[in-house]
């Protein structure tokens, strides 16, 4: 009977370990949880931000093509012209 008495004490024991554990747990998850959706945020907006410099760097690209055109162009003009 004693045994009994005892490993019912320690199941109790036990079972208030288990409960607090299971609260930090939930704490941690949630803590989780929320660092996950900051990281998911600042990803998108990266990927935002890199496709935007792509973007820009292309239209900057062309602009340099199409002031190279004109530099030759207005050069073979002056040439005909003298």
């Amino acid at each position: 009977m004693t045994k009994l008495v005892e490993a019912g004490e320690q199941l109790g024991v036990l079972n208030e370990k288990l409960a607090t554990q299971r609260v930090a747990v939930v704490e941690k998850t949630a803590a989780c949880d929320g660092l996950l959706n900051e990281i998911t945020s600042a990803t998108l907006r990266t990927e935002d931000k890199k496709t935007l410099a792509v973007d820009k760097a292309k239209e900057a690209e062309d602009q340099s093509k199409a002031i190279e055109v004109e530099k030759v162009w207005h050069t073979a003009v002056e040439m005909g012209l003298k």
